[in-house]
């Protein structure tokens, strides 16, 4: 562990952990977190008895049962919400260890100096029309980044709906307060009304923390993240998430996350480029492509959700506390068409089985079905003669196996009389088993969202977790997969990387392909194809002659960057007539340099590729190469730095792969090289990765000994506008 890293993994109150590389951003003392999210004393800047908004977050704190001391600041009263009101911060009695500022921008920033100088730790700003509002409101903003470094102040906001913690029972926000009994899972979202939605959402989930980032000037998702993963109280963390600001702090936390037993569950919105567009103008934060946050996330341990209803189900599940052990489920449902529809469910869900019975269960359940009944997983026992007796024996007997990791059962709550009373049978059989064994046990529902909250709060204190069909398996799945280790970091293959920095600079800063680029892979111990440089006809024959027919023409000239598309690749030349008459016509159309390669026939054309994110850094990109690039649109991304078998991962998800493995009968051809081709782009990626833009290598043939690179294009870094 380096210095560094033995700093950041402190918990020490008086010491200030590392934070980030952001150019608006300063390290942050778990002290200063702690006034933000357990103040012991506060005051509210601009409340007003004539205003809701200034109003209610006073009349919030008898509500919620804060318990520590409230002030109200502003120079037209005395009293405010039951609290005394007094003229400026330096009038009060105490000070404050955070503020409420609800105040119009120049004022706000005013009584954010102010705060400091009174040695106030944290503020929030609920206040828009900063960074997100043209020039003025960026200098605003940088004024409050500048009075919080100097004083080491935690800033929540600008534009920030606040921060609710109902362990502690206190609310800095200007959001109505929902009285909630508190919980132990942690929710960061960079939308106000995001937040909204899922705190009040009655789905089970129940939150020990809420928090609105707003704007992220001076405290960002990576300090709310490395609070609740420090907090003891916290045993999930969630998040909606728009933008990371500072990916390097936040993606420490999340590994920090993951090994402190804490799942981060996260809702990356930005899939098209107006969404990310939606989210510049929301945040005032460029946001990289989403398909970087994905693997991103998937490289951390991060929980990935599309949907609301996707975190929600998977914070009940997390929330839980129990183990989903290997993902085998016991399931019973006495309905034929829904049973169906269970084993369709598990179709893209790739960690969760349904479990093979021991002979023992099969045995038990077959003296409980009906003489036409089948014992099988999942298990339709409609028909039994005692519901009551052979339903509890049903579900004992599944969920005492041990084959079985996690126990499920229909539950419908729309039905009354008979009917509804079966149902309320077989929660209360649920609940039984939830008390008999520590394995976890969900209800599921036909329809999400048919229970209502407080039935939800009822099962949930019995340790029944209740679920929606449309979630169920994919909130199930998500959490097997989060609980199996991540494998390790792959071994770095070994390169100059002194040598080929060398050769980045002599490109001059320019993007070049050709002999250079070829050069370039070489020396990185990727396998290239022989080829000649030549500047004549006469010399392109002599180099055929040397390499054998048939032989590739293509356009040489280090600055010309797509030959194929400028017709400048003439490929299957048999003899010296044919080469020479395509070599007189590519140095006719300006050529000075040909190059002339073998004519490689066997073999699939793959890519191969890096490309440097400027927030997100490198990542790995192998897909089916020539023509067929854009046009499969099959391709796998990692980012740099592969785990062991990571490689391997990515080629079993391409469709190509069957190619690659021999079908109907073609030849197997060699993976094990191609996956080192991979491995020694990685260490490129792991050693010059901030010095390259991207690295194309299209094709890279694979064949049925070894590959070759044919061409490529290197980009250095800084010259993504200029090449746009």
């Amino acid at each position: 562990m380096g210095a560094a890293d033995a700093a950041r993994s402190t918990t020490n109150e008086d010491n200030v952990l590392p934070h980030s590389r952001s150019p608006i951003s300063r390290p942050l003392s778990q002290r200063a977190l702690s006034a933000l999210f357990r103040p012991d004393s506060v005051a509210v800047i601009g409340a007003s008895p004539t205003s809701d908004v200034r109003r209610e977050p006073l009349e919030g704190y008898n509500r919620i049962g804060y318990s520590g001391k409230v002030a109200a600041v502003n120079p037209k009263y005395d009293e405010v919400a039951g609290y005394p009101c007094y003229p400026s911060l330096k009038n009060l009695p105490f000070v404050p260890d955070a503020v409420l500022i609800l105040r119009n921008r120049d004022a706000t920033v005013a009584a954010l100096e102010e705060a400091a100088d009174a040695g106030v730790r944290a503020a929030v700003i609920p206040e828009i029309g900063f960074a997100e509002a043209g020039a003025e409101g960026a200098a605003a903003q940088a004024r409050i980044v500048d009075i919080a470094r100097s004083s080491g102040m935690a800033v929540l906001g600008p534009n920030s709906g606040g921060v609710t913690n109902w362990v502690d029972r206190v609310h800095l926000s200007i959001d109505p307060i929902p009285v909630l009994r508190p919980g132990g899972v942690a929710l960061i979202s960079q939308g106000g009304g995001t937040r909204l939605a899922l705190q009040g959402s009655g789905r089970g989930v129940r939150w020990s923390h809420a928090i609105t980032c707003g704007n992220e000037a001076v405290t960002g998702s990576a300090d709310f993240l490395r609070y609740f993963v420090d907090d003891p109280k916290v045993r999930v963390i969630c998040g909606f998430i728009e933008a990371i600001r500072d990916p390097e702090s936040f993606f420490f936390e999340c590994d920090r996350a993951r090994a402190a037993g804490k799942p981060v569950i996260l809702l990356k919105p930005g899939r098209t480029e107006a969404s990310r567009e939606l989210a510049t103008a929301h945040t005032g934060a460029l946001t990289a492509p989403y398909r970087f946050y994905r693997e991103l996330f998937k490289r951390h341990g991060v929980i990935q959700v599309d949907t609301f209803e996707e975190m929600l189900a998977s914070a009940a599940v997390a929330q839980a506390g129990r183990s989903p052990g290997s993902g085998r489920l016991g399931v019973a449902c006495p309905s034929g068409g829904l049973v169906q529809m269970y084993a369709d469910g598990l179709t893209n869900c790739a960690a969760v089985h349904y479990a093979d019975f021991q002979s023992h269960t099969v045995d038990t359940l077959g003296s409980l079905l009906p003489d036409n009944g089948v014992v099988r997983n999942p298990l339709d026992f409609w028909g039994i003669d005692d519901i009551e007796h052979g339903s509890r024996k049903i579900f004992q007997t599944i969920a005492s196996d041990p084959n079985v990791d996690i126990f499920a059962a229909l539950y419908d709550p729309t039905h009354h009389g008979a009917t509804g009373a079966v149902y309320e049978l077989w929660g209360a059989c649920a609940v039984e088993v939830a008390a008999a064994t520590d394995k976890l046990v969900t209800l599921i529902t036909p329809v999400d969202g048919s229970l209502s909250p407080e039935k939800v709060e009822d099962f949930l204190e019995k340790n029944v977790v209740v679920l929606g069909q449309r979630e169920v398996f994919r909130a199930l799945d998500r959490a097997v997969t989060w609980s199996q280790p991540l494998p390790p970091m792959a071994d770095d293959s070994p390169i100059d990387n002194l040598s080929m920095a060398s050769r980045l600079r002599a490109s001059g800063g320019l993007p070049f392909s050709g002999k250079p680029a070829l050069d370039f892979l070489a020396a990185a111990g990727i396998p290239v194809v022989e080829s000649r440089f030549v500047t004549n006809v006469d010399a392109a024959v002599n180099a055929a002659n040397e390499v054998g027919y048939p032989v590739v023409a293509k356009i040489g000239d280090t600055d010309v960057l797509h030959r194929t598309e400028l017709s400048g690749v003439i490929v299957n030349l048999r003899d010296a007539q044919e080469l020479s008459s395509a070599a007189a016509r590519l140095f006719a159309a300006g050529s000075l340099v040909l190059i002339i390669q073998p004519y490689v026939r066997d073999g699939i054309e793959m890519i191969l590729g890096l490309e440097t994110d400027d927030v997100l850094g490198s990542f790995i990109v192998v897909g089916q190469g020539g023509i067929w690039t854009e046009l499969m649109d099959d391709a796998a991304l990692r980012p740099g730095g592969l785990r062991v078998g990571e490689p391997e991962q990515m080629l079993s998800e391409l469709r190509v792969q069957k190619l690659l493995r021999g079908f109907r009968g073609a030849p197997h051809l060699d993976i094990e090289a191609l996956v080192g081709a991979v491995r020694q782009l990685d260490a490129i990626a792991r050693g010059l990765g901030e010095q390259i833009r991207s690295i194309d290598i299209n094709p890279l043939i694979v064949r049925q000994r070894g590959v070759v690179a044919v061409d490529a294009l290197i980009v250095p870094a800084g010259l993504r506008e200029e090449l746009n």
